[in-house]
């Protein structure tokens, strides 16, 4: 019996719990297992035992980002559907932890979220308001959070067993590589505004040009020297105020 939407949407919602039970042997297994069931329930109905047995081996020690674990589910429970093998599954559900892991760190953590934070800092700098900059802060980082899930569980759904081959082939990877220079051009853009507001409070001609230039230079810097430069940045205004 195929999933039905609801399934699907009962899915994605425990997504968003799949780290409530997350202990240092099992680590996300029984959250995982807990997302499935709405797709293994329909999948198994008239089985009891086969649902059991799906559920007891989706308990097992599982990791991977949790913003992608909805790839996980649409994948596993496609081949759950399709009558897979449970070892080929097991075997499936083992190779794409770690490139979820590494996908999820590099798109998200490195990417999404320091662009947004950074985002919302030079914001605030440039004289937005806190509350302003706090509303849109976490309204623009979720819309991308819930934008990823719930393409993470239609892309893992679709692929199935080639799942690892639809991740290469995703925007993902270079949406990642794409935000990291664009934080270091927000990087370089804050410190000097923060600069210019501890100095003197106001956005001056040469604050701007300051920042703008400590822009520039995070850009076109190595990814590895943008904190030191930022540092160096920050001594050499100091030295000038002294």
């Amino acid at each position: 019996m195929k999933p039905r939407r609801r399934d699907f949407a009962r899915a994605l919602l425990r997504s968003f719990s799949i780290q409530g039970s997350w202990t240092c042997g099992s680590l996300l297994g029984p959250g995982l297992a807990h997302a499935l069931s709405p797709l293994l329930v329909r999948i198994y109905a008239d089985d009891p035992p086969a649902l059991q047995a799906a559920l007891h081996r989706h308990s097992r020690p599982f990791n991977a980002h949790p913003y992608l674990a909805p790839v996980a589910i649409g994948a596993l429970a496609r081949m759950e559907f399709a009558g897979g093998d449970p070892g080929t599954v097991t075997r499936l559900r083992s190779a794409i932890q770690a490139p979820l892991g590494a996908l999820g760190d590099e798109a998200v953590w490195t990417g999404w979220r320091p662009f947004c934070a950074f985002g919302a800092t030079l914001a605030f700098l440039c004289g937005t308001s806190p509350v302003a900059v706090a509303v849109a802060f976490v309204f623009v980082y979720n819309l991308g959070h819930i934008a990823l899930r719930l393409w993470g569980l239609r892309t893992g759904w679709q692929a199935g067993r080639e799942v690892a081959s639809a991740l290469r082939r995703s925007l993902l990877k270079r949406a990642g590589k794409a935000l990291v220079p664009t934080n270091h051009v927000l990087i370089g853009a804050s410190s000097m505004l923060l600069a210019g507001r501890i100095a003197d409070d106001s956005l001056s001609p040469w604050v701007v040009a300051g920042a703008l230039g400590a822009a520039l230079g995070c850009y076109l810097l190595p990814p590895r020297s943008s904190g030191i430069a930022v540092a160096a940045l920050f001594a050499a205004w100091g030295a000038w105020l002294l």
